[in-house]
């Protein structure tokens, strides 16, 4: 009988959850609200209200989850049962030991990991990365996490802190960054960087030629805006492009130097943007990479979307990663 895991993934805005198999199927799969602004207690029930509901679900249809996994913004520590800090989003979530709590209420293994590795393992395991060793994820939103697997196996580093990629520095003495270090990668190639980018190209625009004058009428300025007016054929929106690519390529050249991978998936918020941003960090990939690793290396877009931490949750159940022991 194949095996089957409850999939927890809480984000800022949703809590999600599913049944997954081991083979990489997703069933049963829920949202609803994470109400982070209500704290702590309340995100701690509706994780024991969600995993309730799965259970009653897999009971419904013969399958008995062998375990829950967690995926969840922030620093796991296992020993600690829960959640220790670096949830800057999720007011008050920090310190509290949610593993512990669910493996109480529910007497099954937990499994939890910070939600961008989680996202990483999910798309080497069940995603872009199937049949890779060697894989590098490159989530790109409103900051720049990561994932690093090596030789098929999930790098934590020494306190599990590992991933922290968009705070590689790629501009020195740069913009400050909100960790505090100037010149992040992803004060350059996240959100920030790419609305701060925009914005410069625009205000040399002095004419206004760019549909994106226009589209600011209706609209604040955003990177869905900019890619929409580049794919339409919009001079300055495309310049725009060709810098955010140029931005984004310095710092994974750098993981390529570095790590050497067999590939590097580009994922989260941004990445959505799809072929256009893809063909952008492309086109400058080898002015920052050795010739040689750039040869054995491949770059794709993730596949999973936004249930790529579900089937990360999966993944640390399955490949007993981050367990909660009593």
């Amino acid at each position: 009988m194949e095996r089957h895991a409850i999939c927890l993934d809480l984000g800022g805005t949703n809590l999600k959850g599913g049944i997954v198999s081991e083979s990489g199927t997703l069933t049963m799969h829920r949202s609803t609200a994470s109400e982070v602004n209500r704290g702590k207690k309340k995100i701690l029930q509706n994780l024991i209200d969600m995993t309730a509901v799965l259970l009653r679900d897999g009971k419904n249809s013969s399958v008995h989850p062998e375990g829950v996994g967690v995926s969840t913004p922030g620093i796991i520590d296992t020993t600690f049962g829960g959640l220790t800090g670096g949830a800057v989003n999720l007011p008050g979530w920090s310190n509290t030991p949610f593993m512990r709590v669910l493996h109480e209420h529910f007497d099954l293994p937990v499994f939890a990991h910070n939600d961008v590795t989680a996202t990483a393992l999910g798309e080497a395991t069940y995603g872009a990365g199937v049949g890779m060793r060697h894989v590098i994820m490159v989530s790109v939103g409103t900051g720049i996490g990561g994932g690093i697997i090596i030789d098929g196996k999930l790098y934590e580093g020494g306190t599990g802190y590992a991933g922290e990629i968009g705070h590689l520095v790629t501009v020195a003495g740069g913009h400050r960054c909100n960790c505090g270090i100037k010149g992040c990668w992803e004060e350059y190639a996240a959100l920030r960087g790419i609305l701060r980018t925009a914005a410069q190209f625009l205000a040399k625009d002095r004419k206004k030629e760019s549909i994106i004058h226009s589209m600011l009428e209706v609209e604040s300025l955003s990177p869905r805006m900019v890619f929409d007016a580049a794919r339409g054929g919009d001079p300055l929106a495309q310049r725009i492009v060709d810098e955010i690519g140029k931005n984004t390529a310095v710092g994974i050249g750098s993981l390529i130097n570095i790590f050497d991978p067999e590939m590097v998936i580009v994922g989260g918020g941004i990445a959505e943007a799809g072929s256009i941003y893809m063909n952008a960090i492309k086109a400058h990939i080898q002015e920052w990479t050795l010739e040689d690793s750039l040869e054995g290396v491949r770059l794709v877009l993730a596949k999973l979307g936004s249930r790529a931490g579900i089937f990360g949750a999966a993944a640390l159940v399955f490949r007993n990663i981050n367990r909660y022991m009593k």
